[in-house]
């Protein structure tokens, strides 16, 4: 017959017309009831000290549950929907289970046993579909005898410890006070072995082998040694044996069982999780408004950043940018140098001449003669011939013209066929502005005034001369300073490579880094002061970070100032673009001079 794993079995037990107790059993085993801890059902015996220690109602054979028929005549069986009809079975449906008289009810739906004034009632019904296992396990089963009568059957599992005795706290609790002696102890361990302490007295017959031995026997073999007073023995599967407690007899015995027990499928992370949420729905709904009100809030934040917070991100970009061009405008002002001329390098003797120019002009300069008054005329009338003498000798004497006198000279010539207004025309060219005047004028010569504008019958007038300012000392040494000015021109030039690197902000960059060239050859002309002979191709390599800033110079092909001061140029430039991460660049410079 196959058995309907579905189906488990309900027990109710009735004394004396009350219901003491009602269990159903999730699990297949074996079923006994009683006043006993060690009982399937059990009951209180403070409020029921005449209920018997323990009944057995049914036990497992073959996985199939059997009922237990007691011996007295006067016990009354029932059973329901079963082939054998709710009166009761047949003696062909009586069997022997673990020698004991028994039927098979598992084809029946239910039924009662009635012993005395208990009765005890068992029902199967539908349970959940839970899957089940078969295991194997090593098992103790001890039995309580008492006056050739089974009182106890139970079986423990590996890893529990049983006591024996007359204790309330003991596992198997002898039912007599006849017994005064000391308690057994079986410790089952998990491998199967068991460790056994018993009393003295306890007259133990034991088979490890299927061959008994006496407590003597198993002394002299080792198989039991004596331990204060009483004994302690280790017994493996298979092995059995009998003691004695007063009037008690105790078997004992390790096998092998199977059974079938229930197995709960593995829950995930998840299912655990949520299980909470599908057994208590005043939890589940408060989990629920709990995500709600979260992601209410979660939706909020994204609904600002997505709104508010990207046009306070642009803001701040759109602030910074102007900054950043601001800065880039006053720099340019500040240091954009006027446009680039040849420079010049001044040799040792210009230095020298232009050095006397300055200690020259920080002489105390003579005072200017006073003016004098113009003589007034006597109203003398002289000759003109005399009065040509006159101005051919002033000529001669006071002015440059005078290098042009002598025999058949330009200027014999020249005051020979001209008049009074020749001369005057002379002592204009070779006097001051106009030849009038308090003869201090800004010509080589010497002033020179008539009295009259050329013709005969003029007046002698007074004639008034300057101090002569022609071609002295101070205009030789500028002509000579001027002349090693021109002795000596170095050209610089400075040639940029393109900018070396790759990314979106290159251009940008780019275009920024060529306004620093005119600081870059401000650099080179401060180093050639010390370094005339310095010249050569240098590379600058530098990073720009996502702030628009350099964060980092490398000068490679210079040294010392000059490196220092490209470096310098480099770090205080402003105003590069906003990259996305920092990017590395290269610039090169050729510095020559001729």
């Amino acid at each position: 017959m196959a058995l309907d794993t579905n189906r488990v079995l309900r027990i109710g037990v009735v004394y004396r017309g009350q219901i003491l107790a009602e269990r159903v059993l999730d699990r297949r085993i074996e079923v006994s009831v009683g006043s006993r801890p060690d009982n399937t059902v059990q009951v209180s015996p403070k409020d029921h000290p005449d209920f018997p220690i323990s009944v057995q109602l049914a036990v497992l054979h073959k996985d199939a549950y059997h009922l237990i028929l007691p011996d007295d005549p006067s016990v009354q069986l029932n059973l329901r929907g079963g082939p054998a009809g709710a009166a009761g079975v047949g003696k062909n449906d009586v069997v022997q289970v673990k020698g004991k008289r028994a039927v098979l009810i598992e084809g029946f739906t239910g039924g009662s046993l009635a012993i005395g004034d208990i009765i005890l009632m068992f029902q199967f019904v539908r349970s959940d579909s839970v899957p089940t296992e078969t295991r194997e396990e090593t098992v103790l089963r001890i039995g309580l005898v008492f006056e050739s009568r089974l009182l106890s059957d139970q079986v423990f599992q590996p890893g529990t410890t049983v006591r024996v005795g007359t204790g309330t706290d003991d596992d198997i609790v002898l039912p007599d006070d006849d017994y005064t002696g000391e308690r057994a102890i079986f410790k089952v361990g998990k491998g199967g072995q068991v460790d056994i302490t018993l009393p003295a007295t306890s007259k133990l017959r034991l088979a490890t082998d299927g061959t008994p031995m006496s407590e003597e026997e198993a002394l002299r073999k080792g198989v039991a040694r004596s331990a204060g007073n009483g004994l302690q023995l280790s017994i493996g599967l298979k092995s059995r044996g009998r003691a004695s407690l007063g009037p008690y007899t105790l078997l004992f015995q390790v096998v092998r069982r199977t059974i079938t027990v229930p197995v709960m499928p593995r829950k995930t992370i998840i299912g655990q999780v949520l299980q909470p949420l599908t057994s208590d729905p005043v939890w589940s709904v408060s989990f629920l408004v709990s995500v709600l009100l979260i992601g209410s809030i979660v939706s909020q934040a994204i609904i600002f950043q997505s709104t508010t917070g990207r046009y306070l991100k642009a803001q701040r970009l759109e602030e910074a940018h102007v900054a950043s061009t601001y800065e880039v405008i006053i720099e340019e002002k500040e240091e954009e140098p006027p446009p680039e001329k040849v420079q010049d390098i001044k040799s040792d003797e210009a230095k020298q001449a232009e050095k006397k120019e300055i200690e020259r002009e920080k002489r105390p300069k003579k005072k200017k003669p006073e003016k004098v008054e113009k003589p007034q005329s006597t109203g003398k009338t002289v000759d003109p011939e005399e009065r040509k003498r006159n101005a051919r000798k002033m000529v001669a004497t006071k002015t440059i013209a005078g290098a042009l006198l002598g025999k058949n000279g330009a200027s014999s010539k020249l005051f020979a066929e001209g008049g009074e207004g020749d001369a005057t025309v002379i002592a204009q060219n070779f006097g001051g502005e106009s030849g009038a005047g308090d003869g201090d004028g800004a010509g080589p010569g010497t002033g020179l005034q008539l009295a009259g504008d050329g013709g005969g019958g003029g007046t002698v007038e007074r004639v008034a001369t300057g101090k002569s300012k022609g071609f002295g000392k101070r205009d030789k040494d500028a002509t000579k300073v001027a002349a090693v000015k021109r002795e000596k021109r170095v050209q610089i030039s400075l040639s940029a490579g393109a900018l070396g690197g790759s990314g979106s902000g290159k251009s940008g960059v780019a275009r920024v880094i060529a306004r620093k060239n005119s600081a870059v050859r401000r650099c080179y002309e401060a180093a050639l002061r010390k370094q005339p002979g310095l010249s050569g191709k240098v590379k600058v390599r530098f990073t720009v970070g996502t702030a628009g800033t350099i964060t980092g110079v490398d000068v490679i092909g210079a040294a010392g100032d000059f490196s220092s001061c490209i470096k310098s140029k480099f770090s205080s430039i402003r105003g590069l673009p906003l990259l996305p991460s920092p990017q590395s660049f290269t610039q090169s410079y050729v510095f020559t001079k001729s």
